[in-house]
């Protein structure tokens, strides 16, 4: 893969966030320092940065497709009350059910989050 600077400006962007943002998301931080750059630019180049192995996917039910630049093996919670996406470590599901040798996984978790809960 060669280097552009779109790539690199989306790629950075989507590593300074933990929020597992949607495209349009990236695009509107992206516009900010290139402001010239398409929406499509923006798809392009994540398609890219994830066929590099650099950004994951994150599918969510009923939203749209979410990306995350952190790559080690973990576990994703979506809150059906905010739709907010967190991280969740693999380590103490692996663990606890003797799964000491999985290599890669996708698992999304729903539910509500502690925000969420304490509202009510």
């Amino acid at each position: 893969m060669r280097y552009s600077k779109q790539r690199e400006t989306v790629y950075q962007t989507l590593k300074s966030m933990c929020s597992h943002p949607d495209a349009s998301q990236i695009y509107q931080l992206v516009r900010e320092k290139i402001p010239n750059v398409s929406l499509g630019t923006v798809y392009r180049n994540l398609g890219e940065l994830c066929q590099a192995g650099l950004v994951h996917r994150v599918s969510v039910e009923n939203s749209a497709e979410r990306f995350d630049a952190r790559t080690d093996q973990h576990a994703h919670f979506v809150c059906h009350g905010c739709g907010c996406v967190s991280d969740v470590s693999l380590e103490d599901i692996t663990v606890q059910h003797g799964l000491d040798g999985v290599s890669h996984c996708k698992v999304v978790l729903y539910g509500t989050c502690d925000q969420c809960r304490n509202k009510k």
